[in-house]
């Protein structure tokens, strides 16, 4: 929620960051992921990627962004580039933008990591400056609240 609300304000903002490789990533690409590769081409690169042709079907990933969301500069792009090739819908900028921050959901903390207090704290105190603070992207809760009657009668105070 808050890796998808920021990278989307960098977007609308024009501000992603990235960092330049050296050496560069080289890949090789089938035909179908060349025609994405070209296809998406000015959003790969409104998120943070230079990439050039290198020769045949060989690719050179120059720069890349900044915030990789916990996965290698290769797992972010290849998941990027899955993402675009099974999304046949997305035709208008701003949904394919948006498709590609969705990504951002993956590095989301989830119901079994473990943060410090510190961490929680920091957490709490980004997610309450966001625009939607109560949702995720994808609908489900964020912040949930109990009367004190609901937490009796989870711990079983209350028998009604």
């Amino acid at each position: 929620m808050v890796s998808y609300e920021r990278l989307i304000k960098q977007f609308e903002n024009g501000s992603v960051d990235s960092q330049m490789l050296n050496p560069p990533i080289i890949v090789t690409l089938s035909t179908a992921e060349e025609a994405v590769i070209k296809k998406y081409e000015d959003n790969f690169r409104r998120v943070g990627f230079e990439i050039e042709q290198f020769g045949g079907n060989e690719y050179s990933i120059r720069e890349i962004p900044t915030d990789l969301f916990g996965l290698t500069p290769e797992e972010y792009f290849h998941d990027l580039l899955d993402e675009l090739m099974n999304d046949k819908q997305s035709e208008n900028i701003d949904a394919v933008d948006h498709r590609i921050a969705t990504m951002a959901c993956k590095s989301a903390v989830k119901g079994n990591d473990r943060l410090s207090y510190e961490e929680a704290a920091a957490l709490i105190d980004e997610l309450m400056t966001l625009d939607n603070p109560f949702n995720c992207p994808h609908g489900r809760p964020t912040i949930v609240s109990f009367t004190r009657s609901d937490v009796e009668k989870m711990f079983k105070r209350i028998v009604s």
